[in-house]
């Protein structure tokens, strides 16, 4: 055997060894469901794919039907023009054109009026979506409806906070009871009390020390 064929051999071999170890890493790369799984992830797909199919069904048929609308208007304004003087035909073409130039400024004015309420909502930073609730006729009112919003987010916050306020001021611990009514607490702190409980329940009067964490000095409970 020559030193050609040794090498050709040699490359053959190496060709199906990069081959296995290719396969190999697929195969432990690979992820595999259960029937279950696989008939529920075909079921999401198919129910995904359905809806997407009746959205675009639907823009189809909606756009079709104002294809077809726009051709019977043509038809009908060609009929009519048809039955005018050269005069009236002119002036009714005076006001086609002077309506299509106000259709294209009004459209002009809502492009610029779009990017001029989002770079409003990027500064205070505001997501975009929020921009077909927010944006106005015009800069004036656009600003009106982001002080309403920032009030209205404003009061919500408020009243979270109050809430959370309230919540702290009477925690309960795993023993039921709250800071206002546990004697070793700042607020409640009563050595009576504190004897009473730990006389009747030892147990209850160490989980409420170890709730109300006193920092004055206390002597009923107090391990020594």
């Amino acid at each position: 055997m020559n030193n050609e064929e040794n090498q050709q051999q040699t490359t053959d071999v190496q060709s199906q060894e990069g081959q296995q170890e290719q396969q190999n890493q697929d195969t432990g790369s690979k992820v595999t469901f259960t029937d279950e799984q696989q008939a529920a992830i075909n079921d999401l797909v198919a129910e995904k794919l359905a809806k997407e199919r009746a959205k675009a069904e639907a823009k189809a048929q909606e756009a079709a039907q104002k294809a077809e609308q726009e051709k019977e208007d043509a038809i009908k304004k060609a009929e009519q023009r048809a039955k005018m003087s050269a005069e009236e035909r002119a002036e009714a073409e005076r006001k086609d054109r002077e309506q299509a130039i106000e259709q294209e400024r009004q459209e002009l004015a809502r492009q610029k009026q779009e990017f001029k309420t989002k770079s409003m909502l990027l500064d205070k930073g505001i997501t975009s979506d929020m921009l077909p609730l927010l944006m106005g006729a015009n800069d004036d009112e656009t600003s009106q409806r982001m002080d309403l919003l920032n009030k209205y987010v404003a009061k919500k916050v408020q009243e979270a906070t109050e809430k959370l306020m309230r919540g702290k001021q009477t925690p309960t611990g795993g023993n039921g009871v709250s800071l206002n009514d546990n004697p070793w607490s700042a607020q409640a702190f009563n050595l009576t009390k504190q004897q009473e409980i730990f006389n009747q329940d030892p147990e209850k009067a160490r989980q409420m020390i170890a709730q109300a964490q006193p920092k004055q000095g206390f002597y009923v409970g107090k391990i020594n």
